[in-house]
């Protein structure tokens, strides 16, 4: 063990200090971990013989992938960036030899993160924790989770559903109910039942049904597709309404998704005007003239029209609307500006903004504020 006082110091020139020798780089780590983080400074770091080592992300504004740079006379490199309070960047690492490049985790970071497109390591910045309403809680009962079909004439298939009925539900409850897109990722990369089991335990939202619903093809059913919103409007919510003996009423549903669910859970309230008294679009893929032309992909051109038919002419959706927005994410700017817009649709609009991208722990990082607000149970929670 090499004697210093490490945790005091800047990482980086310590290392350098110590010819960025393996005793040097294995205190470093057991210290401080991976990437290191000194405010607001984050340090990349890697170990090992290559010809070039980047960081591969999606961080707007960092460049892509984001070189390392080589220690003079030793195997690590480094590379440090400046990010906000808060932030939480997934991230893999890309070595080069020769002609070979691999992507890898980075081996020296434990914590990873799983979703569709696999598995990555993340960086958790000075501010960030994983909210402890995200955390399993032996002392609260979970919910039950029920899998259930429905024709859909519509849609022309049986489509999957998987409805979340909360601890506390008797038989004569009235309750809530929230269709949320893209289920079965929400419960297994955004641990969804453990965010409601949590959120509705400590009254942070209203007890509530949940129906989350699992796509056909993302690409036909989420694009503006009328006969998914017709599966929606007048298929799945009337029938969970009658066989759940549930509130029935514009103020007591809540339709969401993120992404392509998104721009899926606007078309819908758009087709149906007060049908829904709140709406959750989370990193929306608003896409629109100016910015992209009307080409020959069928889905983009669908969402594009859809959105300039919006901005153009805004029509009421429903009487409130959270929008989410990871401020690392290409479509950022985009949904930034689309406020405006979804401002003129909703009696009231609340935008949250995280410290993240594009995926489904930024998603789950928004539920509680969003629930809270759409659907608040018995505790106070006090909003800016």
């Amino acid at each position: 063990m090499i004697a210093s006082r490490a945790r005091a110091q800047r990482a980086i020139p310590w290392l350098r200090a110590h010819g960025g020798s393996p005793q040097a780089v294995e205190q470093l780590v057991a210290e401080r971990g991976v990437p290191l983080v000194e405010g607001s400074a984050c340090t990349f770091l890697w170990c090992g013989e290559a010809e070039a080592v980047a960081v591969e992300h999606r961080v707007v504004g960092l460049p892509a992938p984001l070189p390392l740079h080589r220690m003079k006379r030793s195997d690590v490199w480094y590379a440090t960036v400046e990010l906000p309070r808060a932030s939480r960047v997934e991230y893999r690492i890309l070595i080069r030899r020769g002609d070979d490049i691999e992507n890898t985790l980075d081996p020296l970071n434990p914590r990873q993160a799983i979703d569709p497109g696999g598995t990555k390591s993340v960086l958790h910045g000075d501010g960030y924790e994983t909210p402890d309403w995200a955390v399993a809680d032996p002392a609260v009962v979970p919910g039950e989770l029920v899998e259930t079909r429905v024709s859909s004439r519509h849609l022309k298939r049986d489509v999957r559903v998987t409805v979340y009925l909360p601890a506390r539900m008797r038989r004569n409850d009235s309750l809530p109910l929230i269709v949320l897109h893209d289920g079965g990722d929400l419960l297994t990369y955004a641990g969804l039942a453990t965010v409601l089991d949590n959120l509705m335990d400590r009254r942070v939202m209203a007890d509530s049904v949940v129906a989350l619903t699992h796509p056909g093809d993302r690409l036909v059913e989420y694009v503006v597709n009328p006969a998914h919103s017709r599966f929606l409007n007048s298929e799945l919510v009337p029938m969970l309404e009658e066989r759940l003996r549930l509130k029935a009423t514009p103020a007591s549903r809540i339709l969401g998704g993120a992404s392509l669910g998104a721009i899926a859970t606007l078309a819908a309230a758009v087709a149906a005007p007060g049908f829904y008294g709140g709406l959750l679009l989370q990193s929306a893929t608003f896409v629109y003239s100016v910015l992209h032309r009307v080409g020959d992909d069928p889905a983009m051109s669908r969402i594009i029209k859809f959105v300039n038919r919006l901005r153009g002419a805004p029509p009421f959706a429903s009487e409130r609307i959270v929008q989410t927005i990871g401020a690392f994410e290409p479509s950022a700017d985009r949904n930034r500006a689309m406020a405006a817009t979804l401002s003129a649709m909703a009696g009231e609009l609340r935008v949250q903004e995280t410290m993240d991208g594009h995926n489904w722990t930024s998603w789950r990082d928004g539920l509680h504020d969003a629930f809270g607000w759409l659907l608040p149970g018995d505790a106070r929670i006090v909003y800016p």
